[in-house]
């Protein structure tokens, strides 16, 4: 789970109409074909499994039969499993839960940002290694010059349209006239306020608001999890029970997070929150014992 606070920016994108040529045509005709037969696999799994497989399991799965197959690069197989999966979760979804395999009848691929580059006015797509077709933008859009600062997130392309996305940061916010410095551990969340005075720092105050339930509820549940993998032989029933434990888990800790961000927020107006770089806590806990690690495995802010 992401850091509850953390901001990975907005998606913004361009869509534009033109005119394919026949390598995209015959490209988008192969990715159709190719997930129809995924999707196949990805049926044959979830009826095994007793869940939809996830991309990634699907990919190991199915990489062999396409690259004997098509003369694409390599990473092409990663949006045609997703797009099996999400058409397979779609039609469980619509269908009361049962599985089925959808129809594919769009011409329409969503290619990943290591296969295009934005050149100018056109995308270039890497087809295989060193060969390239071409799709144009839609520069004229009056957006294109300010979602463009931004980094290309996707390229989505039909027999008809193109649509390529950005992820553009948020706009900046102006800094309250008081700063507060959050301390995340196990049970505490530890708050130092500073208000701003002539440019100089100067301490407000101090505050301390225990999480322990928080922590309560994410070994509450490991408990559950673990009884029902321990007592029920059943796998199919065994994963589903655990799936929805899992559920019901991640929404009371969401909860409790939304509870103390509301009350932290409105204990401090007109105050910029800062918090502590949680980057590497993970691989620092291998070398604090298997305590730590335990409980970094159980903490609601990993």
């Amino acid at each position: 789970m992401a850091h509850p606070w953390e901001s990975h920016g907005e998606k913004r994108a361009i869509v534009g109409y033109y005119e394919p040529s026949d390598e995209i045509i015959k490209y988008l005709q192969d990715m159709q074909g190719a997930v129809m037969h995924v999707l196949e696999t990805a049926y044959i799994m979830a009826r095994r499994d007793g869940r939809v497989p996830s991309p990634i399991a699907l990919r190991r799965e199915i990489k062999p039969w396409f690259t004997s197959h098509y003369n694409y690069a390599v990473h092409h197989v990663n949006p045609v499993c997703r797009a099996a999966v999400a058409l397979l979760r779609s039609y469980k979804k619509h269908h009361e839960g049962k599985l089925g395999i959808p129809d594919v009848k769009k011409l329409e691929m969503r290619i990943d940002e290591e296969l295009f580059k934005v050149e100018g006015d056109r995308a270039r797509i890497t087809l295989q290694p060193g060969h390239y077709a071409y799709v144009p933008l839609n520069t004229k859009n009056k957006h294109f010059q300010e979602y463009s600062k931004g980094k290309t997130s996707e390229l989505l392309i039909t027999d008809m349209v193109v649509v390529l996305t950005f992820t553009v940061s948020k706009t900046e916010k102006p800094l309250g006239r008081n700063i507060a410095g959050q301390d995340l551990n196990f049970s505490t969340v530890d708050t130092t306020v500073v208000a701003i005075k002539d440019g100089k720092p100067e301490l407000k105050g101090t505050s301390t608001i225990d999480t322990s339930n928080i922590k309560h509820i994410q070994q509450d549940y490991t408990r559950r999890k673990q009884k029902l993998q321990k007592h029920i032989p059943n796998r199919q029933k065994r994963d589903r029970k655990v799936k929805e434990t899992k559920g019901r888990q991640e929404n009371r800790v969401n909860d409790a997070l939304q509870k103390l961000s509301t009350k932290v927020v409105k204990e401090n107006p007109d105050t910029t929150f800062v918090f502590e770089d949680l980057k590497g806590i993970r691989n620092d806990g291998y070398n604090k014992g298997k305590t730590f690690r335990t409980e970094l495995n159980r903490w609601p802010y990993r």
